[in-house]
């Protein structure tokens, strides 16, 4: 009886790829195929999901969920009538915050909430003490809702009288912060936010000397203030980089070129955790 011949390593091999190839069916190679191409999409989506690299519009740096809730906005006006002077109050949880000057004449604060989802619009306070008129404008708060729904994210645009004196008290949660006030007649400023960018620009103040306070947790924070003008800034900060321009230093204050501490003179105090700073002159 002839024996047969044990094949060689090199035999074995090429026997053991021929029976695995074999194993390997047209539909289970396109059922591989369709997985590896599925979990490659979903990773890079995640990606540029966090980092906002799907956002259709250069103009919004969110979630590439934005587009959907930028369809049109929920504005809301409140009318001076018989006030002379406004405080505005502003509490958000989390999204993106821009105050500016620009309401309608004859009207405090013009609000527009980009968002669809009901749950997510602000609630409004309104009182009249004498000649002076406050709204509130208060985020209620969300529970349970995705972080992949296409009506999760939240921006806030306010724009303030420009002709009556107003005071601005804004907190902020998480997010990017953007207040242009250069336009705007100050009596008070206090600006409280938790984690995110936040630009205070007063180029081109023109309005009353005023006390203002900025308290920024995490973040970079960017304050620019008229050159011209007689003002004092108070820095107290944790880690991170500080650096001024046009700005003369006086122990942990930083004053514009000409001030003087006898006249009236506007002062803001500056205090951050974590984060660099830059103030400037302009």
């Amino acid at each position: 009886m002839n024996k047969k011949e044990l094949p060689s390593d090199d035999q074995f091999a090429c026997l053991i790829g021929r029976l695995n190839l074999s194993s390997l069916t047209g539909a289970k190679i396109i059922l591989w195929l369709v997985a590896i191409t599925v979990v490659s999409f979903a990773i890079g989506f995640g990606i540029l999901a966090i980092t906002g690299d799907l956002s259709p519009s250069a103009g919004h740096r969110g979630s590439p969920f934005i587009a959907s809730a930028m369809v049109s906005p929920n504005t809301t006006v409140f009318a001076l009538d018989r006030s002379t002077a406004g405080a505005v109050r502003i509490t958000m949880g989390a999204g993106e915050l821009t105050v500016h000057g620009g309401a309608p004449a004859g009207t405090l604060m013009e609000s527009r909430v980009f968002s669809t989802a009901p749950e997510w619009q602000p609630e409004y306070l309104q009182s009249t003490n004498g000649t002076v008129m406050t709204v509130s404008m208060t985020d209620p708060g969300h529970t349970g809702k995705e972080w992949f729904s296409v009506d999760s994210p939240n921006v806030w645009e306010v724009a303030l009288a420009e002709d009556a004196p107003i005071s601005l008290d804004a907190k902020l949660g998480a997010g990017d912060c953007t207040l242009t006030l250069g336009t705007l007649n100050l009596t008070g400023l206090s600006l409280n936010t938790g984690a995110g960018e936040t630009l205070v620009d007063l180029g081109g103040y023109r309005g009353e000397v005023f006390s203002g306070t900025i308290h920024q947790g995490v973040g970079d924070l960017t304050v620019r203030i008229p050159r011209e003008s007689n003002t004092r800034i108070v820095i107290n900060q944790g880690i991170g980089d500080l650096e001024t321009r046009g700005l003369v230093p006086t122990g942990n204050a930083y004053t514009t070129p000409h001030f003087n501490p006898a006249g009236a003179n506007t002062e803001i105090f500056i205090h951050q955790g974590v984060g660099d700073i830059l103030v400037e002159a302009i």
